[in-house]
């Protein structure tokens, strides 16, 4: 008897999207593969314990703000600082952008993109968040951008807070949409995925790192 293997729209989403980070984790080392550390860390030799790129206590695999030849798990952090303010306002997804100090230690060929992982505000609580950036084609931004959203309601803004986050897997290149309504609901679509990929244990281990506790 043949037995039959039936995916609801949900789970082959999900499918789809696996074999989609597979391809580009694959593309994205290849832009980093040559890199050396000493190239994609800027003034390596002066940096200081909490603000800085190098964290002395990281463990094995951890290798701060992209300093491998792997591009995940990326680590970065920054301050908050005032953005566009449409996040909250126009699409329900309130953001934190990062200051440009941290879009500067960003390596120069880091790809573009919506990004999923984990991330705290002042060393505090962990929370799973995604993360976009680049130049937002939808609204013709004219400067690049990190903006983070992490996965809690948070009751204040934080702006001046530090912002440290992990990149741990591509969910999809940033691209125009042909209406306000599509944008929502691939943000939607965004944070529906991150949730279920974040809970697997292939990266929740990264969620105890201790880039977040300096």
């Amino acid at each position: 008897m043949r037995t039959k293997y039936l995916l609801n729209k949900r789970s082959l989403a999900i499918l789809c999207a696996r074999i989609c980070i597979g391809i580009n984790r694959k593309s994205l080392a290849d832009i980093y593969k040559k890199k050396r550390r000493s190239s994609m860390i800027p003034n390596q030799a002066n940096c200081k314990k909490n603000s800085e790129m190098i964290i002395s206590d990281a463990k094995g695999n951890e290798v701060i703000d992209g300093a491998t030849a792997e591009p995940y798990p990326y680590y970065f952090h920054g301050t908050v600082v005032v953005g566009f303010g449409r996040g909250g306002r126009q699409l329900g997804c309130p953001t934190a952008n990062l200051d440009d100090d941290a879009i500067a230690r960003l390596p120069s060929d880091f790809p573009c993109g919506v990004f999923y992982g984990f991330a705290n505000v002042n060393c505090g609580e962990v929370y799973g968040m995604v993360t976009s950036i680049g130049w937002n084609p939808h609204f013709k931004n004219e400067r690049k951008t990190i903006e983070v959203h992490i996965l809690n309601n948070f009751e204040e803004d934080f702006y001046g807070a530090e912002v440290r986050g992990v990149l741990v897997g591509f969910l999809r290149p940033m691209v125009a949409f042909n209406s306000l309504d599509d944008l929502k609901s691939a943000i939607s679509n965004d944070l529906s995925m991150a949730k279920d990929f974040l809970s697997t244990r292939e990266v929740i281990f990264h969620k105890k790192s201790s880039f977040f506790f300096p």
